[in-house]
């Protein structure tokens, strides 16, 4: 399961219910009342100065406006001011008074009617909603979102097809270029790395700090701390063994059940491993003492661990230490990141504990990403036609 691709998408419409309804629709409902009108004699029977108070205290005003008038046979009685049918509240009471002291009581003015509807009329046009620059700031998350699951889908779904197509190479005969390496991962003698929150040697850390945070209206684990730490290290497939240089864009996909945690109460600062790690990172501090679960953190790591089986799918490069004809592949070879200048190509270089199996079956659905994606960038079309279409001369579909 992609939690963080699931994540995006529910909080994507999360967010676009709040930017549809706070700043879209009322811009969408301007247009179409702007766009299709006719106008028509109206009587203003009363005035209104409506105040409200916003949530910081301060005041707020709407210009009220009755009026009536007739279309065909019947009479029709309204308070919209505006194009849209939405209620605007202004923070100054002169503009919002202005509008009533252009339409006083009893005096004859024109309104615009919408002649499918003839119960929708409006006073004046002052523009857009104030809001509409919400709806837009949507279409670039919108964007972005679908661009990500777009381009984050098709990469799985060819992670999937190198790792489920590709044969795996023994060390013995590697030769320059894209491979697959399944074997153990040794550090010889080269020096392990110290696991961030055990006294475990590994060769791969992956890990994240979580703390319980309960200031807000939500209390939960919030992630303050996540990295991968790695040190070059061999692998031996019982036919020899190669050099492997990991590199912080290599894809590090760990067995999701080799996660381990540590739980360390606020008022504790854990075991040595873990107060070693903080002391030596200077962007982290311990927490201070709180009541229940509040500032407690929970650290997490999985090691790919000297000696562990691990997978590998790389470029194997001739070593800077080459020492030429005759040499094994583990005197003259490597597995390392593709320079940006190199002429090999990389399809991708992927380093894992998990089996070729679980790779695959972990992208098996990669691709529900890209229609979503597709989807997100089709409503971003669809609100900037729906908002700067009518200024192009397209029109918005009155049945909206």
């Amino acid at each position: 399961m992609d939690k963080k691709g699931v994540g995006v998408v529910l909080l994507v419409v999360f967010v676009g219910v709040i930017a549809g309804g706070v700043g879209f629709m009322p811009t969408l409902m301007h247009n179409i009342d702007v766009q299709e009108n006719e106008p028509v004699d109206a009587t203003v029977v009363e005035t209104e100065l409506d105040v409200r108070t916003d949530d910081d205290g301060d005041e707020e005003y709407n210009p009220v406006v009755t009026y009536e008038y007739e279309v065909g046979d019947e009479t029709y009685r309204s308070t919209n001011t505006y194009p849209g049918q939405f209620t605007r509240w202004t923070s100054s009471q002169s503009s919002a008074q202005s509008v009533i002291d252009n339409h006083p009581a009893g005096s004859e003015i024109t309104v615009h009617y919408r002649p499918g509807d003839p119960s929708k009329a409006y006073l004046t046009n002052d523009g857009w909603p104030g809001g509409w620059f919400v709806g837009m700031g949507y279409v670039l998350v919108a964007i972005g979102a679908g661009v990500w699951l777009i381009r984050k889908g098709f990469r799985r779904w060819r992670q999937r097809n190198l790792i489920k197509n590709t044969p795996t190479e023994s060390v013995q005969s590697l030769s320059i270029g894209p491979s697959e390496l399944k074997g153990t991962a040794v550090t010889g003698d080269r020096e392990a790395l110290e696991a961030p929150f055990s006294e475990e040697d590994c060769v791969v850390a992956s890990y994240e700090i979580k703390e319980y945070d309960t200031s807000g209206d939500n209390s939960s684990w919030k992630t303050i701390e996540e990295d991968t730490e790695f040190t070059p290290f061999s692998v031996d497939d019982g036919t020899g063994t190669v050099l492997v240089q990991p590199h912080p864009e290599t894809v590090y996909d760990l067995n999701p059940d080799d996660w381990t945690e540590t739980y360390v109460d606020s008022s504790d600062h854990g075991p040595t491993p873990v107060r070693q790690f903080v002391s030596q990172h200077s962007d982290l501090d311990f927490p201070s003492d709180s009541s229940g679960k509040d500032n407690d953190r929970k650290y997490r790591q999985n090691l790919i661990r000297d000696g562990e089986s691990v997978y590998i799918f790389g470029t194997v490069h001739p070593r800077e230490d080459d020492i030429g004809v005759g040499a094994s592949n583990e005197e003259r070879l490597t597995v390392r990141k593709v320079d940006e200048d190199g002429a090999l190509g990389e399809p991708m270089y992927m380093i894992s504990d998990d089996k070729a199996k679980n790779l695959t079956q972990r992208r098996r659905f990669a691709l529900w990403r890209a229609p979503i994606g597709g989807l997100l960038l089709v409503v971003a079309l669809a609100i900037t036609l729906g908002t700067f279409g009518p200024t192009l001369g397209l029109e918005v579909p009155v049945w909206l």
